[in-house]
């Protein structure tokens, strides 16, 4: 009988094909556990990269990640802190899966070097925080899909002490002004935040924003009806920060009225993203008196509110790029509001950004570098 002999690779090639297996998304996960199993060598080349992002997508791949990654008691453990791997962790698809208890003890498992976190729908809650607030190099937490009702006082405190934390999605149920709120600090290098449920507009004006906010996105909101949104885009702070607003179709009370008071509140915005169905004519008739020009370079349409159309003439947003539009190079719409006669209308669009870039960059030398980087024209998204 002949015996098999093992092919010995040096550590390095190992490495470089471990680097080619992580980068396929689709099979990574099954690929990676399997060169686990060929050798020691194997093994330690591979299970970092294996629980780096994990894959947990149903009941049973999470059971099997946290009973090893926090193994019950009297169960045999693993020499090496598996958790100290895991940078990405997504549990948005798990709703019945978990309970509040394991969510937190895995949570404080997995804290030292957990960089991104998407809290699962039904079992992230107010026992969740203590943990959450060891994770210190959380960049991205979303906490979008949390169904339970989690006091705005009581995050803020845990997110506070996350210096790196750049990214951050408010659950659907919060209530923003919390006058005790504004006591405690946000998190210093805090620019992209996702705010939803209900604020009071009386106290929204004088709101503390994180001071290095650059970007905001208004999602799940339970009331955005014009004096509302008015009320919190009037705050002096979002007026001089503030460059992006993405506002959603997922926002209760929004009306055209409402889209038509953005450009006088924040005129600094160079990225603008609004429900398709949410513009009018009149937003852009407006724009058209507009003087100096909006300091905006994006525009998009996006998912709509209600209807599966727009409400604007393509000749008036063309009328509106030689007054408050002047500063526009990119028009972007959602594919839902596409149709064929939408695409021959979106050509007109096209063709006068482009024109009018060109007619930029003669007048402006050395342009061309930035315009070589950054679209212009209309997009479908």
């Amino acid at each position: 009988m002949q015996t098999s002999h093992h092919i010995h690779l040096p550590t390095e090639v190992v490495v470089q094909i471990i680097s080619y297996v992580d980068g396929n998304e689709l099979d990574r996960q099954q690929t990676l556990y399997a060169c686990c199993l060929v050798s020691r060598q194997w093994y330690s080349a591979a299970i970092a990269p294996l629980y780096e992002r994990p894959r947990v997508d149903s009941g049973v791949s999470f059971m099997r990640f946290t009973e090893t990654i926090s193994p019950p008691i009297g169960a045999r453990k693993n020499k090496l802190n598996l958790g100290t791997f895991v940078h990405r962790l997504n549990l948005s698809h798990l709703v019945y899966h978990s309970s509040n208890s394991l969510t937190a003890r895995l949570l404080g498992r997995i804290k030292e070097n957990l960089e991104v976190f998407v809290a699962p729908t039904l079992t992230f809650s107010i026992s969740s925080l203590p943990a959450l607030s060891k994770c210190t190099n959380l960049r991205n937490l979303d906490l979008a899909l949390v169904h339970e009702a989690i006091p705005f006082l009581n995050l803020k405190q845990a997110i506070s002490r996350l210096h790196k934390l750049v990214t951050l999605r408010l659950p659907q149920s919060t209530i923003l002004t919390d006058p005790e709120s504004t006591k405690v600090p946000w998190p210093p290098s805090l620019h992209r935040l996702q705010i939803s449920g209900r604020f009071n507009p009386l106290l929204i004006p004088t709101f503390s924003w994180p001071p290095a906010l650059t970007s905001l996105t208004l999602k799940n909101c339970s009331e955005l009806s014009v004096s509302n949104l008015s009320s919190l885009m009037s705050s002096p702070q979002l007026g001089e920060s503030l460059q992006r607003l993405t506002i959603s179709g997922s926002n209760r009370g929004l009306t055209p009225e409402s889209i038509n008071a953005i450009p006088a509140f924040l005129p600094n915005l160079n990225f603008l993203s609004v429900p398709g169905d949410m513009v009018e004519d009149s937003f852009f008739i407006i724009l058209c008196h507009v003087s100096p020009p909006l300091a905006l370079e994006v525009l998009e349409f996006g998912f709509p509110c209600v209807d599966l159309k727009l409400s604007f003439e393509t000749k008036t947003l063309i009328s509106a790029l030689d007054t408050g539009l002047a500063s526009l190079r990119s028009v972007g719409f959602v594919e839902d509001l596409v149709t064929d006669e939408r695409l021959e209308e979106d050509e007109e669009i096209d063709e006068a950004l482009q024109e009018r870039e060109k007619q930029r960059s003669g007048s402006q030398p050395g342009a061309e570098s930035r315009d070589d980087r950054e679209q212009v024209g209309v997009y479908y998204i």
